[in-house]
Parts: structure tokens; sequence; C-alpha cells
């Protein structure tokens, strides 16, 4: 029987005896270096080590630059850990080209036995149980028995990049209520605006971080609606992964009113056309709607673009609320868009 079991000093001399199977190769998903051996040895720093490999898997841990949090298991079959398992919780652009959500590596001596793919099916349920969905998961071009393992847990390859595979794997897990934090999806982050960056726009800064073209006319406007400080419902930057470049907003058109929320986004120019916006917006509506809301969204009649992508998600056009000459289009998706203010 396969298991995903949290770090335990319990399990070290089967840990060991894993880490000597890999004979100095890379043990991805272990966050354990090679060069590590001698200081972890020692028992006390062994303990320490995994006492800090438990709390990775908080959100508001302290980190090293480039890390992310991560829930990070030992791979065990009766007893002895035959392999490692981290499952991260947010992308870096560096993990969009690589890495991708989950890292794994099962021992030489343990391999074809099909323990990859019983510990990335548990993997990817507890992926699911984070809300993460989809998941990126990847490997090397010339590994094709893992290429194998991740088509057969239901990956999709997407591309190959460097000689990476990089496969995306849906867990269908339900979205987390929409909250003051982060929203996470496939090729995005959606970063609350802070007061210090409202003010920053609103006197015309210029940040490395900002593609060209942002903010935009429309970004302002929506920044020109919150409130002192970020909520759930101010308007939140579109980070992009691949570069991790603010490429664009989206936000509420502010609190709910009875059981209803807009939404109002937008992408620069370069960031266009790609299939962005409907992963954005796919996202920012799930975490609404897993708040109980409703959703609505106003276009412009000629906002073809818009259209086809509130389309896609399956909003569907009120006829009867904009049938005067030059009025915005009305889209709703979910019932209770009756108690929105000028519906």
């Amino acid at each position: 029987m396969i298991e995903l079991v949290r770090p335990t000093v319990d399990l070290s001399d089967s840990w060991w005896e894993m880490v000597d199977d890999f004979a100095g190769e890379t043990i991805h998903g272990s966050s354990y270096r090679s060069g590590d051996r001698d200081l972890l040895r020692d028992r006390e720093a062994f303990e320490e080590w995994v006492d800090w490999l438990g709390r990775m898997e908080r959100s508001d841990a302290a980190l090293p630059e480039g890390r992310v949090p991560s829930s990070n298991r030992w791979v065990v079959r009766d007893g002895r850990v035959v392999g490692t398992i981290a499952v991260r919780h947010a992308l870096t652009p560096s993990l969009v080209a690589e890495g991708g959500h989950i890292g794994y590596a099962v021992s030489p001596a343990a391999r074809r036995q099909g323990i990859a793919r019983a510990a990335l099916g548990l993997a990817l349920r507890l992926a699911a149980s984070r809300g993460i969905d989809p998941v990126l998961v990847t490997c090397d071009a010339t590994n094709t028995a893992s290429a194998r393992t991740i088509t057969s847990c239901g990956g999709v390859l997407e591309d190959e990049r460097e000689g990476v595979l990089r496969h995306w794997v849906r867990t269908d897990a339900p979205a987390q209520p929409i909250g003051p934090g982060p929203i996470e999806t496939r090729d995005a982050r959606l970063v609350p605006v802070t007061a210090e960056e409202a003010a920053a726009m609103r006197a015309g800064e210029r940040r490395a971080e900002w593609a060209k073209g942002y903010p935009r006319e429309d970004d302002l406007d929506a920044i020109g609606m919150m409130p002192s400080g970020p909520d759930a419902w101010s308007p939140r930057h579109i980070v992009r992964r691949s570069d991790g470049l603010v490429v664009g907003s989206i936000g509420c058109f502010g609190p709910p009113e009875q059981g209803v929320v807009e939404v109002g986004y937008g992408l620069v120019a370069d960031a266009r056309r790609g299939g962005l916006m409907t992963d954005v917006l796919s996202g920012f509506v799930r975490s609404l709607e897993a708040a109980g809301l409703s959703v609505v969204a106003h276009t412009e009649p000629d906002n073809v673009a818009s259209h086809r992508v509130l389309a896609r998600l399956g909003f569907l056009r009120r006829e009867a609320q904009d049938a005067a000459d030059g009025a915005e289009w009305l889209w709703v998706r979910g019932t209770g868009a009756e108690g929105v203010a000028g519906t």
C-alpha cells in the first residue's frame, strides 16, 4: 500500500536508505540537496529540517526568496520511504516554466512498480484539497516513463519548453470563497492593489513589474473606487505567471447587493488574444460563486472579444435590459441578478 506521509524523524533510517539508493541523483520534490548530507546526519539538525518541511505548508511561513508554500510528503510503502513528493500551493515564473505544482521522485530500486502513478494520484487529491485546479506537472522531454505517469493521471500536454514537457491535470477542486488575499489561476495571480500602489498609479509612476501600457485608463478608474485599503472587492493586479508582469486588472464594482456582484476587467494590448482573460475571469468568477454570489458584467456593444470570453464562461446576455441604442450590454451568470442596482 502506498501512502503519502508527512516527513518525520521516525522514518529517518529508511529516508537515508532511500537517499543512498539515489547515489547523488537529484531527488525531486524533497527539498534535499546532496550538499546537505553532512549537516543533516546530525540528528538534531535532521529534526529541525523535518520541522521546517512541515512549516512550509503554512501560508504565513517565512520562506527563502523563490520558495512558495508547499505540502511536503514522503512516499511510503510498507513502512519504508521509497520516494518524495511536494505539492506547491502557487507558481512562480520559474515554476511555470519548469517545476510546476508537483515535484516527485521514486527511489531507483522501487521504480517500474506503479509507485509513481499511485503517489501522483494521491498528490493530486492533496492539491484538490488545497483548491488547486488545474495542476501543472512537468518532466524532462527525455523522461518517457514520467510522461506516461503524468498522462495516466489525466495530464494533458500543453507544450515543450527548453526540453521540459508541461502537462495540466484537472482536479475539479472546489474554489476558495473570495477574500482579501490573492487568487491563483493557471496563468496568473490576481493580487489586490495596495493603497501605496494605487497612489503610485494615480501619480503616473512606472514600475519594472508593470507591463507596457499598464495602468490603462480603466485600471485608474477601478482604483478610484477603492476603499482606504484593499478588501475582497477591490481591484486586483493580473500578474502573468510566464514573466511576472502586471498586464491588467480585475475586480468588482463594490460589495455585493442582494447577493449579486458586478465584475470589471481588462488587459493591456500585448496580453490579449492568448486566452489569458478567459483563464483569469474563470478563476475570479469561481471564487465569487464559491462565496454564494451571482455574477453579472456589462460590456460595450462592439466589444466582441469580451462577448466571446463571457459566453465561453456561461454568461448570457440580458437583451431586455440593454435594448436602448448605444446602451451597454448586460451579461448574467447564475441566478439572483434581479437584485443588482440598475438592472
